[in-house]
């Protein structure tokens, strides 16, 4: 096959149950010139037997195998290995629509755009689904407002390779918690030429008990541990909107211990005040909680009163 099109990057831990589906909506692309490199990060499953299976019947798939390192040492490794012009990150457990890459490749060529992101649906283990409008994404509302309305998952994003490759982006393997976050904090960082497709549906993430997301106390903690971590690398007035970023997060940890009316929250909070330079952006953010109370309400409203 001459260079794809399309790269597509599917990181695989022990996902046997979702491969399936996952190459179903591939192979169901209006556009033929793909590849999708699937790394298999350790699975003790038969992930990679699967793979292996259907990269035999089918040429554009192929298997990379590699230590458990977590997602993001996985995408990293096949970011390394794509050679279409355009790519598409894809979790195991989640799909896109058969027409998303003729409907973003075809703008993009036309604009010359660097990322396109689409509109998304939730997808629930009891059948439910929940559709999403992808909101206007930049650098300020990544840093800002990603995990307070304007989260954008991987798979309604595809990028152009050129872009990524030009800036060195890639995924840090120092990052194991909101590593989607990071890496769209880097993509913003060097202002891409953007486009939004708001009413077009082109990706389902899946809830289920087994990804990070699953629970809201998880999530959190990671939350807390990645903005410690990134504590250190913001400087100037990125680090003050970093503190109102962490401002909101202490809202959502105080409300949620109203809510389940218990101190049960309380250790997640630990990664801030552990690490020096962290402990004074959560002091910082402290004063900021009447600020960042009007974003908390905004986000509140909008959630559960306008839906």
């Amino acid at each position: 096959m001459d260079k794809p099109l399309v790269s597509v990057v599917i990181p695989c831990y022990n996902q046997s149950a979702f491969l399936a589906k996952a190459f179903l909506c591939l192979q169901q692309q209006t556009v033929r010139e793909w590849e999708c490199i699937v790394v298999d990060d350790g699975s003790s499953d038969d992930s990679a037997a699967i793979v292996g299976r259907y990269a035999r019947a089918d040429s554009r798939i192929h298997l990379l195998q590699k230590e458990n390192g977590g997602s993001a040492s996985a995408r990293d490794m096949g970011l390394e290995k794509v050679q279409g012009q355009y790519l598409q990150f894809l979790d195991a457990d989640d799909t896109i629509a058969p027409d998303k890459f003729e409907k973003q490749v075809h703008i993009m060529q036309q604009e010359s755009f660097d990322l396109c992101y689409t509109a998304f649906c939730n997808e629930y283990d009891d059948g439910r689904k929940s559709p999403a409008i992808s909101y206007p994404l930049s650098f300020n509302r990544v840093v800002l407002l990603w995990g307070m309305g304007a989260s954008t998952p991987i798979n309604s994003f595809l990028y152009r390779t050129a872009f990524l490759k030009q800036h060195n982006i890639h995924f840090s393997t120092q990052c194991r918690f909101r590593e989607d976050w990071h890496f769209h904090i880097n993509v913003f960082s060097y202002h891409p030429k953007t486009l939004a497709l708001p009413e077009y549906n082109g990706a389902t993430y899946f809830h289920h008990t087994g990804n990070k997301t699953s629970s809201y106390l998880k999530m959190q903690e990671g939350n807390f541990i990645f903005m410690a971590y990134m504590c250190r690398r913001f400087k100037g007035w990125t680090k003050a909107l970093w503190c109102l970023r962490i401002s909101e997060e202490v809202w959502m940890w105080l409300m949620r211990m109203v809510k389940y009316r218990s101190l049960a929250a309380l250790p997640t909070i630990k990664p801030m005040y552990q690490d020096s330079s962290a402990c004074v952006s959560l002091i910082l953010a402290v004063c900021l909680l009447p600020i960042s109370l009007g974003s908390m309400l905004y986000y509140y409203v909008k959630k559960y009163v306008l839906g």
